[in-house]
């Protein structure tokens, strides 16, 4: 009986140990202050992923679509035609009957795949914004919401007060739905219904963020972001991802205007 109580109190004893030993890799206390998460080791941005093999992509990019273009208005009119042209076997191959949200899921697929991720100065030309090498949620919003102008659509642009992430949301029938090209996420429920709790339904298109052979896609991640996260929690937005601050139209919205 006294082996066995010496056995447990043994093995409780190296367990504590083990929890202690954790917490002071995970833990640093300072002066009574409250606790601080040590750094994480750096590691290699593709070994934090797992990669999709999502075919893709299913449209040229912008920068094809406008070439030889000289204004934004004759650039956007490239895409427009371009869509018009091709709508029937964008219909089969995102299996979309509704005209609108098949128009809305144009706006978002082909601008999230014409630029990676990354920090970048802010554009509302069409055009210079084609001349950037990377783009962020302000960029691809209002290159998206020029694009869903054209093609006549009932767009909005929100984004958080905290500055945190930004969005458009496009009017199908009688409900606004999220369309983030920053992510390549269609969402079918507008952002102040998901922040409620809302039922919704989902779709992730193609992305180089997970593609294998698009590495310079997740040169953003040595910069901390990491917009991986963002498109995995995006379709949980006030469920299980409750980012900072409050949803508002943006200020962004008024620079927005159809070329002339």
């Amino acid at each position: 009986m006294l082996q066995h109580k010496s056995t447990v109190i043994a093995l409780l004893a190296v367990f504590i140990a083990a929890i202690t030993a954790v917490l002071i890799f995970f833990i640093d206390i300072r002066d009574g202050q409250s606790w601080q998460a040590a750094p994480v080791p750096h590691q290699s941005p593709a070994a934090e992923l797992v990669f999709e093999q999502s075919p893709g992509p299913d449209v040229p990019t912008l920068q094809t679509l406008t070439r030889g273009a000289t204004t934004d208005a004759e650039a956007i009119a490239q895409v427009v035609a371009w869509f018009n042209a091709e709508e029937n076997n964008l219909r089969s191959l995102w299996r979309e009957e509704n005209d609108t949200r098949l128009a809305g899921l144009f706006t978002m697929y082909v601008v999230h795949i014409s630029h990676i991720y990354g920090e970048t100065p802010y554009q509302t030309s069409f055009l210079d914004y084609l001349t950037l090498e990377r783009s962020h949620c302000g960029n691809y919003s209002v290159a998206q919401a020029q694009i869903a102008e054209a093609l006549g659509l009932e767009w909005r642009l929100l984004e958080l007060s905290s500055g945190w992430h930004g969005w458009i949301e496009i009017r199908v029938d009688d409900q606004w739905e999220i369309f983030d090209s920053t992510v390549n996420v269609w969402i079918d429920t507008s952002s102040y219904e998901l922040f409620q709790g809302a039922a919704r339904e989902y779709r992730s298109f193609y992305t180089p963020l997970l593609d294998i052979d698009r590495p310079d896609a997740r040169l953003h991640l040595d910069e901390g972001y990491n917009m991986q996260q963002l498109r995995a929690n995006m379709p949980g937005f006030g469920v299980y991802f409750l980012p900072p601050g409050e949803i508002v139209l943006s200020h962004r919205i008024a620079e927005v205007t159809a070329p002339a």
